[in-house]
């Protein structure tokens, strides 16, 4: 209780000064600095958190929490309580996860903790093992947890903030895993958003509308049970919660008392920011939101942290997918400032230019590209794409616009498995090509 208690003293509202510094030098900079939009305002929230004026893209760290939940014997998962551990040992051994490839391409280095898994697991490697008890006990016929381990989960998350902050880490993505952790969070944010059992809980795991009748009924259950105290973070989770929450809510905290920034996934992890903001609310302003998860209740989440999401990809997944995508756009916000502040432009990708005239007498057919055939995109392509993704991702759907983007790209270019394209911006102006201020930004949003 004492490293909770100093955590939560050493977290303080964002530097001012160094928000200043960095409006004054857009404003300087660009003619219209709120062209930026939305990057903007993740830059400044990034020098506040961190007190830079001279930010750089900083380290990033995914940390995967798992543990599995005693409510899951009430059947409101799709999935038995085993994949949890099935899914530990995909992240650790074949590296195949969806969690793998997203914080491989964020460009983010993957933790994988273990906070209260029910099988044995020690024999895993690169497995962090933080274990409390193999699993919570059921929420829905008492407290998922003692108040004594809810503090250790918390205070497990703020030890692993620490430790990675002092291996130079200063962004965290967290991400969970569990089986029915979907209806602790509904229970959670049922009570710190006021919201009715209806209105917190989703389908999760995509279960049925029968399947949902009973999760709905058991959240129900667990809050007429348990009571939890909506000005008590602790007894929240102590009550409802999970171990995995428990431990991001610490990572959270943690990460806010030595000035580093939080993005935040879905449904899950934004339950687990709920349990850190009753216990401070300031700690909001360290958080950045990044996607609307497809359960109903994470804009009520959104809402009381007062942050907002910047895509709807219709995720259901968790494992800090969406964060991964997200946290590409603090990258893109530094590197646009970075351009723009200093004397000498950085050594991005290459600009090349290229004068163009058209031919007024020219017919506008006269060239190769106008006279080759536009093909229909390939269905069998296509058909295999969406069968390949339906057998590796589970639940089933749960990568919502990824996928479909995907099976087109496969119906494109004729692939049931897709490769990376090359890509290039292409930028038209007049004949006086960019300015100063679009070669650099287009500079840096090339790189």
């Amino acid at each position: 209780m004492d490293l909770l208690n100093k955590t939560i003293k050493n977290i303080h509202p964002l530097n001012k000064t160094a928000v200043i510094k960095i409006k004054a030098c857009l404003a300087e900079k660009m003619t219209n600095d709120a062209g930026l939009g939305a990057l903007r305002d993740i830059l400044t929230s990034y020098v506040g958190i961190t007190g830079s004026s001279t930010p750089a893209v900083p380290e990033k760290c995914t940390i995967v929490c798992c543990a599995d939940h005693g409510v899951s014997a009430m059947k409101v998962s799709a999935y038995p309580p085993e994949t949890t551990v099935h899914m530990t040992e995909n992240y650790l051994i074949s590296r195949g996860a969806v969690a793998n490839a997203l914080a491989s391409f964020s460009g983010s280095d993957l933790h994988v903790v273990d906070m209260g898994i029910a099988a044995p697991v020690d024999a895993l490697p690169g497995l962090i093992k933080r274990k409390i008890a193999p699993g919570t006990k059921n929420c829905a016929v008492g407290p998922a947890m003692t108040r004594e381990q809810a503090i250790t989960a918390i205070t497990t998350g703020i030890q692993l903030a620490d430790t990675y902050v002092d291996q130079g880490y200063h962004c965290f993505l967290p991400g969970e895993m569990g089986i029915a952790n979907t209806t602790s969070s509904a229970a959670i944010v049922a009570t710190l958003c006021a919201l009715s059992p209806e209105k917190a809980t989703g389908r999760g795991t995509n279960i049925s509308d029968e399947r949902l009748k009973v999760k709905i009924n058991v959240v129900r259950q667990a809050l007429a049970v348990n009571k939890p105290d909506p000005n008590d973070g602790l007894d929240v989770l102590a009550k409802v919660g999970g171990f995995e929450l428990g431990c991001i809510a610490g990572i959270i905290l943690g990460a806010a008392a030595r000035q580093s920034f939080v993005v935040l996934d879905g449904f899950n992890t934004g339950a687990a920011a709920l349990i850190a903001h009753a216990l401070c609310p300031i700690v909001h302003e360290y958080l950045m939101g990044s996607h609307l998860a497809a359960e109903p209740a994470h804009g009520a989440i959104l809402k009381k942290l007062q942050l907002k999401p910047y895509m709807d990809m219709k995720f259901r997944l968790g494992e800090a997918t969406g964060s991964s995508i997200a946290v590409n756009l603090l990258d893109a916000a530094v590197l646009a400032y970075k351009t723009l502040a200093i004397d000498k432009l950085p050594e991005y990708p290459m600009i090349y230019t290229r004068e163009m005239s058209v031919d007024a007498a020219a017919s506008p057919l006269d060239c190769e590209a106008c006279t080759r055939e536009i093909l229909p995109l390939d269905q069998n392509s296509m058909d295999a794409c969406q069968l390949r993704i339906d057998n590796l991702c589970k639940p089933i759907y749960s990568l919502g616009c990824l996928e479909s983007i995907a099976v087109k790209l496969a119906g494109i270019l004729h692939s049931a498995r897709p490769a990376a394209l090359g890509r290039a911006l292409l930028c038209f102006a007049g004949s006086e090509g960019l300015s100063t201020t679009q070669t650099r930004l287009t500079a840096a949003f090339a790189k």
